[in-house]
């Protein structure tokens, strides 16, 4: 149970190392666009990359919370250990893993494939996404069969 309590206070550091990170990009971001001359609100990506930062920032800090409340109260760090290394989830989170995983690249297919019939640069960036998920998929594959 200790080491438990230590991977969730490892868990809030990094977490807490995410929240400075996203803050320092959402501030890199607007000091990039107001040296630029770009100001007007909801224009271009930058709007998108600051909302997946600003969702870092607040997932993050649910997660902190709810480790601190596991951390300071016994029965529920016990009720997440048992969440944790169930190995019913664990398998259940596997199996369902695997499943969309397999789902993902079937789709990534059709949807080059079909693509491919209307517009040649869609059909070659699907084919891109597909082929980094298929490298990232062989290269966490094989770190597994090293590991273990």
């Amino acid at each position: 149970m200790e080491e438990f309590r230590k991977k969730l206070q490892k868990n809030n550091r990094i977490y807490r190392l995410y929240i400075v990170v996203s803050i320092l990009c959402i501030v890199g971001i607007i000091a990039f666009h107001i040296i630029n001359g770009r100001t007007e609100q909801g224009s271009g990506p930058q709007s998108g990359i600051i909302g997946f930062f600003a969702a870092m920032i607040f997932v993050s800090l649910i997660q902190i919370s709810r480790n601190k409340k596991a951390l300071n109260d016994e029965k529920l760090c016990k009720k997440l250990y048992i969440t944790n290394t169930d190995e019913r989830n664990n398998q259940i989170f596997k199996e369902a893993g695997k499943t969309s995983f397999l789902i993902t690249i079937a789709g990534l297919s059709i949807a080059t494939l079909l693509s491919d019939y209307y517009n040649h640069v869609v059909s070659a960036t699907l084919s891109c996404c597909m082929g980094f998920i298929m490298l990232v998929y062989l290269g966490v594959t094989l770190y597994y069969r090293k590991k273990m």
